[in-house]
């Protein structure tokens, strides 16, 4: 009993600290009238999606020990309800896509980015050297965040939209794949998938603050990583 409440526990905490990193972008996304609801709805579908995931790997634990099948049974059955609700939560994200879509740039825009992508790129690099993850996931997300800097530099706000339709199109596929994104990695392909889709909604929130001149989007990248790392650390797997 003690133990069932401690991984509870866990996994509420977990719960909780991936809600707090991923809402410190809220503010950064309110401009955009489909930003702050289509951050809610990211944040819903990954708690969901999270959750059922530790959830089915308890399950996995107490049948390989031949402990309380009923237990596994519940948790199995609840893991693949709260799977259910991500995916039905995942449309609403579309809607920032939809919005960015709608956005063409000036080449000025297009030319600020430009200038400002390889020292954003740079600095990626370097908070993901600080981090304890293997090369191949360190190659995944120095990928991932490429690929989104060049969506940008691009065409700009439509060009992040396409980016961001289709790592939302992935995320479903492989979430209804039939081992959901698991496959054996240290991170799960659904993860980096997801990792992904936030760097795609909090890219537009840098494109605002290198257009406005601000100078400490450095430390929105400090805050992403951090947010990405909760998610592939935390999250299930």
């Amino acid at each position: 009993m003690a133990d069932k409440a401690a991984w509870r526990s866990r996994e509420q905490q977990a719960q909780a600290d991936f809600a707090h990193a991923i809402q410190q972008f809220r503010p950064y996304l309110e401009d955009l009238p489909e930003g702050p609801r289509a951050l809610d709805a990211m944040t819903e579908a990954l708690l969901r999606f999270g959750t059922c995931e530790i959830r089915m790997r308890r399950a996995a634990r107490l049948r390989a020990l031949d402990i309380d099948e009923p237990e596994a049974a519940a948790l199995v059955e609840s893991a693949l309800a709260h799977h259910e609700r991500g995916l039905a939560a995942l449309p609403e994200v579309r809607s920032i896509a939809a919005a960015l879509a709608a956005r063409p740039p000036d080449d000025q825009e297009l030319a600020r980015w430009r200038e400002a992508s390889p020292a954003m790129l740079a600095d990626w690099h370097e908070q993901l050297a600080g981090l304890d993850i293997g090369e191949s996931d360190a190659r995944h997300l120095a990928r991932i965040m490429r690929e989104c800097h060049e969506a940008v530099g691009a065409d700009g706000l439509p060009g992040l939209s396409r980016h961001l339709t289709a790592q939302l199109d992935e995320l479903e596929r492989v979430r209804r794949s039939d081992d959901r994104g698991t496959r054996e990695a240290s991170f799960p392909w659904w993860k980096i998938v997801a990792a992904a889709a936030i760097l795609g909604m909090t890219a537009y929130a840098v494109w605002v603050l290198i257009m406005s001149g601000a100078p400490w989007w450095n430390f929105f990248l400090v805050a992403l990583v951090a947010c990405v790392m909760m998610l592939l650390v935390a999250m299930g797997c």
